[in-house]
């Protein structure tokens, strides 16, 4: 049965957030005196979150010392977050499809909503997103599957007509957690672990221009 409603993560899957990350974690390097890290190593580490991103920049810290230079990273990342960010190349066909049909979509992502907010303000699609659920929209985030339930209510389609795409292996387990299909975007910020087709995704993309081809086959 083909889905009737398409979720995505944030980062890594609808939009090229790395090259504003890298950025900001460079810049909080160079403020504390520190060399810069690899954009690539950078890369494999956005769809882990800040603290990851943080304990990538200073493996020696933790505890307070360490969430110290996460706040710091994020304040630099929440004024820089749009410079470089843009939708991935291949997705916007895909998206004016499902503008053009009527069919909803949406996003769910474990970014908290203060910068879920003030990103999606920089961008303009060609159909609004029906449901944004942020990591801290409830008590729980992914892979846990109520905010991919509360997604799919808000949608209004029931969780096992819903496609959930995301770039690491938490995703997956979020949308088989809720009973959804899953699509694994291949051309995300994978981790090492997760950079071949063995998890257990339904479908897997190796480009945006490929999820945007699926995305046209549904009507």
């Amino acid at each position: 049965m083909k889905p009737e409603c398409i979720l995505f993560d944030l980062d890594g899957t609808l939009l090229d957030t790395s090259f504003d990350f890298a950025y900001a974690l460079n810049r909080t390097l160079s403020d504390f005196d520190r060399p810069h890290l690899r954009y690539q190593d950078i890369r494999k580490t956005v769809s882990q979150g800040g603290l990851a991103m943080t304990q990538l920049a200073f493996p020696e810290l933790q505890g307070e010392a360490l969430e110290a230079k996460r706040q710091h990273f994020l304040d630099i990342y929440y004024h820089n977050i749009a410079h470089h960010t843009q939708l991935f190349p291949g997705l916007l066909p895909g998206l004016q499809f499902l503008a053009d049909h009527n069919i909803p979509w949406g996003i769910v992502t474990n970014k908290p909503g203060w910068l879920t907010e003030k990103l999606l303000s920089h961008f303009d699609f060609p159909s609004q997103p029906l449901t944004v659920i942020s990591g801290d929209t409830l008590s729980v985030r992914k892979p846990h599957p109520e905010p991919m339930h509360l997604a799919a209510q808000q949608c209004g389609i029931a969780p096992e007509n819903c496609l959930y795409l995301g770039d690491h292996p938490r995703d997956i387990e979020a949308g088989i957690n809720a009973g959804m299909k899953t699509g694994a975007a291949l051309f995300g910020y994978l981790p090492d672990s997760a950079g071949d087709d063995s998890w257990p995704a339904d479908l897997f993309f190796a480009t945006p221009f490929d999820v945007s081809h699926y995305l046209q086959s549904l009507k």
